[in-house]
């Protein structure tokens, strides 16, 4: 699977955005990973962990901006999003 396939078109480009702006930029993601990955070997390639998914293997944290691409050439990355704020749909009008 290559990166593209991993990061939406969408995020994407608000990663290339954040790079050239300040690539040291921290963005709140959630990475789905493989059962069984090393969490420390994520950690060391930046990742700074806030929560570890138990009932679905995902970990959301913050990453730099420049650190996203490089994250998402790992086998053990399935998939990264932004981790922005989601409201609820409400059957109000």
């Amino acid at each position: 699977m290559c990166m593209t396939e991993k990061i939406s078109d969408e995020f994407l480009k608000q990663i290339e955005e954040a790079e050239r702006e300040d690539p040291q930029r921290e963005i709140p993601v959630i990475i789905t990973i493989q059962a069984g990955t090393d969490v420390g070997m994520l950690e060391q390639k930046g990742l700074r962990i806030q929560r570890i998914f138990t009932n679905i293997s995902a970990i959301s944290g913050t990453l730099n901006a420049a650190e996203i691409k490089p994250l998402a050439q790992l086998d053990q990355v399935q998939l990264i999003e932004y981790d922005g704020p989601v409201w609820a749909l409400s059957d109000q009008p």
